[in-house]
């Protein structure tokens, strides 16, 4: 099955885990958006920095671009204030992920299993082992 494998620092992850944090902001997105036929909703597996290992998962739903959804709006679902988001797009659009279902794993899982040595600087799509997704379902 495939799936995205994306980095998130930790208190991030902890804002979505709490349901907090609905939208995940990134520079860029999987092709097509909210509402369209598959991979929706796509499998999200969530390294958290600095741990070295998959933590857990979320399901995304679908995308909205910045052009689409207000800055405003944007920085109140996912936690970063609106002038951290500008600065981060640099005047290109923003994609904000929407979240959904996040689950913290009991037994982490290191990135070996998805036959990588380093995490994504973002997020990249991924392979899930057929014996990986039974235990996670």
């Amino acid at each position: 099955m495939r799936a995205v494998l994306m980095s998130i620092k930790p208190e991030w992850w902890k804002k979505i885990l709490a349901g907090e944090k609905t939208v995940e902001i990134r520079k860029t997105a999987p092709k097509g958006g909210a509402g369209e036929p598959k991979p929706w909703p796509l499998l999200v597996l969530v390294y958290v920095s600095g741990t070295g290992a998959v933590l857990g998962q979320f399901y995304c739903h679908g995308w909205a671009k910045s052009d689409f959804w207000p800055m405003s709006y944007m920085a109140s679902r996912s936690c970063v204030p609106v002038e951290d988001l500008e600065r981060y797009a640099d005047g290109k659009p923003l994609y904000g992920w929407i979240v959904g279902e996040a689950e913290a794993y009991d037994t982490p899982s290191p990135l070996a299993e998805f036959g990588m040595t380093r995490p994504p600087m973002s997020w990249q799509y991924v392979e899930i082992p057929d014996e990986m997704e039974a235990e996670h379902e």
